[in-house]
């Protein structure tokens, strides 16, 4: 959902193949924004343009994260490879994953895939936040100076956050048997 409440961003393939749609959130037609046969919605700019991730743009085995305005002016985020991603409240640094979810599924995966979260101000080289642990910590949101995100770091996916360095990390949900497959953000909570 968008930072203003008011668009939401989804798949679909109403015209062949799947592509990334917005519609309001009260309802309405459905407007594709993408044609690149690969595109995820990844995100929101603070400015409201949407956020994808797509290979279309990519000399690597990975996605890249490009801007997307109404009127599909695209801008590429210069990152070598970036699949997920939230911006800061200033809208000036990106915290993101570098892979998208590794494709097995397997729990408590910590291979070479595991998602990373990563810190980028768009001026310097991208810095990793949570390379201290193997496993999974994958789909940034951020909120009040914090960073959250989710983890199975306690052996359950569960959602976690840290502040903007990748310090004080906290485990926010407490689930013991069945992981957290998603989490979203909405008006601070």
């Amino acid at each position: 959902i968008s930072p203003d409440g008011k668009t939401v961003a989804f798949l679909a393939d109403y015209e062949g193949p799947r592509e990334v749609y917005t519609m309001p959130v009260m309802g309405g037609v459905p407007e594709r924004r993408t044609w690149e046969g690969d595109a995820q919605p990844a995100g929101w700019a603070p400015d409201g343009r949407l956020m994808i991730a797509t290979t279309r743009y990519s000399t690597l085995p990975g996605d890249k994260l490009v801007l997307v305005d109404a009127q599909g002016k695209r801008d590429i985020v210069p990152l070598a490879e970036a699949a997920e991603g939230a911006w800061s409240s200033d809208g000036h640094t990106l915290f993101f994953t570098r892979w998208g979810k590794q494709p097995s599924s397997t729990k408590r995966y910590k291979g070479g895939w595991a998602e990373n979260l990563w810190r980028f101000d768009g001026k310097d080289e991208a810095v990793a936040l949570t390379a201290d642990y193997d496993g999974t910590s994958a789909h940034p949101m951020f909120s009040q100076g914090r960073v959250y995100f989710l983890s199975d770091r306690d052996g359950v996916m569960n959602v976690w956050s840290m502040n903007e360095d990748g310090k004080d990390v906290k485990e926010e949900s407490h689930q013991k048997q069945f992981d957290v497959e998603s989490a979203s953000i909405s008006d601070g909570h």
